[in-house]
């Protein structure tokens, strides 16, 4: 017999507890009424008191009481052999619970798991029924209830670990599940698992039917070491035509420090750098690789390091990819001076990871070409095209396009096209001079736009100040995203066809605002031209149960 929770066991120390209940205890005597003890001579004379178990039978079941409270926290779980039929020889009903999770491949368990359940087959009878059940995160039964030794040992031949964590609550329902529509006159289920402590959460409510039994095959060994690749982090950089650093995190879960552990960085199959890494016990430490060059496409690789006794997670593979870019069509006013201007060019000059490709244009009227080519059009402080080319553009949003409006003081109103699905700004700008500017507040940080902000001190939009501002007319249909302090939108978001559409209340020079001054001005116009690109930033690697989108990486259909 052995115990699923052991430590519960250090609750024996409370036998103790009867022990000094039954030394200490005194025995309560009724007083006697006597007369005046004035007229007797007090001899003196000394006692010993003598401390002994008076009632024996009270005191065992006290303690026994203590042990068998704390045996029911420990969880006792009879251990015995997987051999062969009943003395009986009665016919059984056998599920072998065959746990497939991650932890089982480290060193030989999964070896021996399986010729633990071989040996249960090996073992059957005749008028026996088997059935084998696979258990990690899922479960699942591979077969009807049998009793042919060949066809069961064959189910055992593909099998292998896999990498889910352990869940017995849903192995042992199913077995119960089984165990009870079974009308063989002796039931047992089988449990072949390295029992991670971990997996038995929501157990407490599994209980078998009456009259089965549960026998186990412990697997696990003795005190474990396991060293790992956790997460491989890649910073890459367009500059001298695109780089990447990639970064590594080992882990060490052991007892003891790993030094001068060789971790070595492969791509497209070649070595390419190899480093010493100190790890400490159960902790982890950060490899930096120097830069290497950016692929033309992407390319495999990978970071791995000495295979030890669980060698799946030695080895992390990835996916170099080369830095995807943008195309950003930047359209301004003929008339804009350069210093309002400088502010979104820069902007989106300096973006990393996307790279941005902004063309400037300074005029309204586009070509086909140019709207061809771009994902995404920024109209800064510039009136939307009317006629054929407000068609053209109309056109480019409905087609999956995006487009970024900033109402300054040359904007105006929109196109009849747009002004249908949109509004229009309406009035004259509104002036706040006078108190210093208004504020602005996000009213949907679970947009795309403002999720990076949504966290506490990841940026802060309320110390920009808006000194001029157009009130978007919008109609039901358009979302505002931020407003000002006296309820207008300052950012709202439109769809056309299958395109969007953010409409700005303000300029982004610096001549209505100082918003073009704050930290968040370039992260936001990232955002904002993510967004209207329907920009997904790919993976570089994908953990195993994960949903793989083959049309977002290119694959035909």
């Amino acid at each position: 017999m052995s115990f699923l929770a052991p430590l519960f066991l250090l609750g024996l120390g409370a036998v103790a507890i009867p022990i000094l209940i039954h030394l200490t205890h005194k025995e309560r005597r009724e007083p006697i009424v006597f007369p005046s003890l004035m007229f007797l001579r007090k001899v003196p004379f000394k006692t010993q008191r003598r401390q002994r178990i008076r009632n024996w039978p009270l005191f065992l079941l006290r303690a026994a009481a203590v042990v068998l409270f704390v045996a029911a926290f420990a969880r006792p779980l009879l251990q015995g052999t997987v051999l062969g039929a009943t003395a009986s020889g009665a016919a059984r009903e056998i599920v072998v619970l065959l746990d497939r999770s991650y932890s089982m491949g480290y060193g030989d368990r999964w070896t021996r798991a399986v010729t633990a359940a071989r040996d249960v087959i090996a073992n059957l009878t005749p008028e026996d029924r088997l059935s084998i059940v696979v258990f990690a995160e899922q479960t699942a039964v591979l077969n009807q209830p049998s009793a042919d030794p060949v066809r069961l040992a064959l189910l055992l031949d593909d099998l292998h670990p896999g990498a889910g964590a352990t869940r017995y609550a849903t192995a042992l329902q199913l077995a119960r599940d089984l165990l009870d529509q079974s009308e063989l006159p002796h039931r047992e289920a089988v449990l072949i698992t390295d029992f991670q402590l971990a997996g038995w959460a929501g157990t407490g409510d599994v209980r078998l039917p009456a009259g089965a039994t549960l026998t186990h095959v412990d697997v696990s060994d003795g005190p474990q070491s396991n060293r790992a690749v956790a997460g491989v982090l890649l910073d890459r950089s367009p500059a001298n035509g695109g780089r990447v650093i990639v970064s590594a995190r080992v882990t060490n879960a052991g007892p003891e420090d790993v030094e001068n552990l060789s971790v070595q960085l492969d791509v497209n199959g070649q070595v390419l750098q190899t480093q010493a890494l100190d790890v400490p016990a159960n902790g982890s430490a950060l490899v930096r690789f120097a830069a290497i060059a950016l692929p033309a496409a992407p390319v495999p690789g990978r970071v791995h390091i000495a295979q030890d006794a669980l060698p799946t997670d030695d080895t992390y593979h990835f996916l170099l990819r080369p830095i995807p870019r943008i195309p950003v069509l930047l359209v301004e006013h003929p008339d804009t001076p350069a210093d309002e201007t400088v502010y979104v060019r820069r902007a989106l000059e300096i973006g990393r990871d996307p790279a941005f490709d902004v063309t400037v244009r300074r005029t309204a009227r586009l070509g086909v070409a140019e709207l061809a080519d771009a994902a995404v059009i920024v109209f800064n402080d510039i009136p939307l095209p009317s006629g054929e080319p407000g068609r053209r553009l109309a056109e480019f949003v409905a087609d999956g396009g995006g487009v970024l409006v900033a109402f300054g003081r040359r904007t105006g109103g929109l196109p009849s096209i747009f002004r249908d699905s949109l509004g229009s700004p309406t009035g004259e700008p509104v002036d706040r001079l006078g108190d210093r500017g208004g504020t602005l507040s996000v009213t949907a940080y679970t947009h795309p736009v403002f999720a990076p902000f949504a966290s506490p001190r990841s940026g802060d939009f309320s110390a920009a100040r808006f000194f001029r501002y157009r009130r978007l007319a919008v109609l039901p249909t358009v979302t505002a995203l931020a407003r000002f302090d006296d309820g207008s939108a300052a950012l709202a978001e439109a769809r056309y066809g299958t395109g969007r559409i953010l409409l700005w209340a303000s300029d982004l020079g610096n001549r209505w605002s100082n918003l073009p001054l704050q930290p968040v001005f370039l992260p936001f116009v990232h955002q904002a031209v993510r967004y209207l690109a329907d920009f997904r930033e790919p993976l570089n690697a994908y953990v195993a149960g994960q949903v793989l989108d083959i049309a977002a990486l290119g694959f035909p259909a």
